[in-house]
């Protein structure tokens, strides 16, 4: 159980590791050509497409943790883990809808 644990620790690092490293490098590329272009589509695709993936981070965490814990068997974490992606999918398309 300490095994996979320590797993589920790694993989969840990486999602982190992932989604701040793409999202800083979205949001300073656009900050520097806010300076350059400020009035450019590309300057706004990146700020935004930033500020989105550092939004969606901890969701994909809880993505990751809900499969780790169905590859695991681990049935009441499964549950609790999925009924946080209901709430979280539910607030997405009620935003979306209003």
């Amino acid at each position: 159980m300490r095994d996979d644990l320590s797993t589920l620790e790694r993989i969840l690092a990486r999602v982190f590791r992932a989604g701040t490293m793409a999202s800083g490098s979205m949001l300073a590329a656009g900050l520097v050509l806010s300076f350059i272009w400020p009035t450019s589509r590309a300057t706004e695709i990146l700020l935004g497409g930033g500020v989105a993936v550092l939004l969606v981070t901890p969701v994909a965490r809880v993505v990751a943790s809900f499969l780790d814990y169905l590859w695991m068997r681990d049935w009441w974490f499964a549950l609790w883990t999925g009924i946080v992606l209901v709430l979280l999918a539910s607030s997405l398309f009620t935003a979306l809808h209003v």
